[in-house]
């Protein structure tokens, strides 16, 4: 089970690597470390191994469409998690990758190539947005 301040849907091992990522952000030397590092770990431990794993055993995994609701429940609740950190349409348009990464996670239930795809697409955005990684 998960620790303390995880919740029993974490595993021990996702709640040490969010644990490493609250450390890696209190150190981060600059936004692109947050963003390449930090926020993957973090969103994909709380949002993967967290909101969707718990709504796969919430809604039960036998019944039809179970994979479906949670995946976009999950993408949904991390779009308006980016829109109320900075608004507008950019932070809406993060319910495309959500749900792509949403897909991975149900594929093999592992967080850690839902945060490869992550920092994959944190880095194209900063790519495409102009600022050298």
């Amino acid at each position: 089970m998960g620790g303390p301040w995880c919740g029993p849907w974490c595993s021990p091992r996702a709640c040490a690597v969010a644990l490493v990522a609250l450390a890696g952000a209190a150190l981060a030397p600059a936004p692109l470390a947050t963003l390449l590092v930090v926020a993957p770990v973090l969103e994909e431990v709380v949002f993967r191994a967290g909101l969707q794993e718990a709504l796969l055993r919430h809604l039960g995994q036998r019944r039809a469409g179970t994979a479906l609701n949670a995946n976009l429940l999950t993408a949904l609740a991390f779009t308006a998690a980016h829109i109320a950190v900075r608004p507008g349409t950019l932070a809406g348009l993060t319910v495309l990758p959500a749900l792509l990464i949403g897909c991975a996670y149900q594929r093999g239930r592992r967080v850690t190539p839902c945060i490869a795809l992550h920092v994959l697409f944190n880095a194209t955005w900063l790519l495409w947005s102009g600022v050298s990684v």
